[in-house]
This record gives structure tokens, sequence and C-alpha cells, in this order.
């Protein structure tokens, strides 16, 4: 095998271990990412607009207006 060949055997390996490098970052950022969201609490959700009126009764009196109908 001559100089300039073990030279280019050399940097093809030198290059895919450095992609494989950056491909394993890159996961280990996701993970990153994503552990960091997990561990933060759920923010409270409040709706800005409600689809329903509520309703003016409660549960007895409702129960006492249907039977008198």
């Amino acid at each position: 095998m001559t100089n300039e060949a073990t030279t280019g055997r050399i940097k093809r390996e030198f290059h895919d271990v450095l992609d494989s490098m950056r491909d394993d970052l890159d996961r280990i950022e996701l993970l990153a990412i994503t552990m960091s969201a997990f561990s933060r609490p759920i923010p409270d959700y409040e709706p800005r607009f409600r689809h329903l009126n509520r309703a003016a009764l409660n549960a007895q009196e409702f129960g006492k207006a249907a039977s008198r109908k």
C-alpha cells in the first residue's frame, strides 16, 4: 500500500468518525432538550373564552324546576 493510499484511508475513517460523533451529539442535544421540557411543571390552563354559558341554577334547583313542569 502506498503512503497516499494509507493517508486517504485514514482521512476517510477520520471523517466517518466525525460524522458519527455529530449524529451522537445531535441525539444528546435532543434528549437534553426533552428532559428539560419534562422537568418543568405543567402550567395552569385557563381558557380565554367559554363555549357554554353557566347554568343559573344549581343541580337541586334545576331538579325542582323540572319537576314543576
